[in-house]
């Protein structure tokens, strides 16, 4: 369990970071935060959400820094952080892409010995502290990666950190991580950008007349953030490009089942489809 002497700096309170700054002050954890919108800041002070922006941070005191930025911005704050970082009882982070972020850090030479990296699946297609809340990460899954170097001090600290957030966490390294995530949570995305930008195109004026709740329910996070998945979509490309080849080579199958008429195997794959989607908790 964490000392409550223990602070908490979190670079980007959007609804990630604000999610872990309103659950960590309820239970009466000092929160400091930087982010690039200042009212952003000056709200959550005022909300009593944070202590205070990240410069206010005692660094004479044990604290955990998390960065819970857009992918490819995560470079640059390593670096405008690097003080920090040696000093950090714990740096984690937020971010759906690890391998990027592994490769800042090797570029600048940081100690790793305090890093562990977390991803919480606990995201939506909303965005911006205002979607935040406290109680996001309960019964939720955090994916939580040990570098080579990390100290078993730091992996503790983390998995202290994600229970006390409400969260369970679960090992992987970081090849799987994005091998994985490229296939659950990044394809899904760019089926649903895809299939709504085809929609849009569409020069029929009553196309928005029966969007019926099978596209509202499928395109749901079509409405995530742009910066993020421009991000992640770059990061993770190699990945992504791997899923979607796969999901190319389903689409080419279903179209044929149907192109010749082949009840039988149409049913089938909708039936092999269906359980597998039921199976899933």
């Amino acid at each position: 369990m964490l000392d409550k002497s223990i602070q908490v700096g979190i670079i980007g309170l959007g609804m990630i970071g604000g999610s872990i700054a309103k659950t960590l002050s309820k239970k009466g954890f000092k929160v400091f935060a930087r982010d690039i919108n200042e009212n952003t800041i000056k709200n959550a002070i005022n909300e009593k959400e944070i202590c205070g922006s990240l410069e206010e941070l005692d660094q004479d005191i044990n604290f955990i820094l998390i960065f819970t930025v857009p992918v490819l911005s995560v470079g640059k704050e390593l670096i405008k952080n690097k003080e920090l970082l040696s000093k950090a009882l714990l740096v984690s982070d937020g971010l759906s892409v690890k391998n990027s972020l592994k490769r800042e850090i090797e570029k600048n030479k940081f100690n790793t010995k305090n890093f562990i990296f977390s991803h919480p699946i606990a995201g939506s297609e909303k965005s911006g502290y205002l979607n935040s809340k406290e109680g996001l990460f309960n019964n939720k899954i955090t994916v939580i990666t040990k570098l080579p170097h990390s100290t078993q001090v730091a992996l503790d600290t983390c998995i202290d950190l994600w229970s006390l957030l409400g969260a369970k966490t679960i090992n992987l390294n970081l090849e799987d991580h994005d091998k994985y995530f490229a296939q659950t949570s990044h394809l899904p995305h760019f089926i649903a950008f895809a299939l709504i930008s085809m929609i849009s195109k569409s020069e029929d004026p009553k196309k928005d007349t029966f969007t019926g709740g099978g596209l509202k329910d499928i395109t749901r996070i079509a409405s995530s953030d742009p910066k993020m998945w421009e991000d992640i979509f770059i990061s993770n490309r190699l990945n992504i490009l791997k899923a979607i080849k796969s999901f190319k080579s389903e689409i080419d199958k279903f179209e044929k089942l149907i192109e010749e008429k082949d009840a039988k195997e149409i049913n089938q794959f909708i039936k092999n489809a269906k359980n597998f989607r039921d199976s899933l908790t």
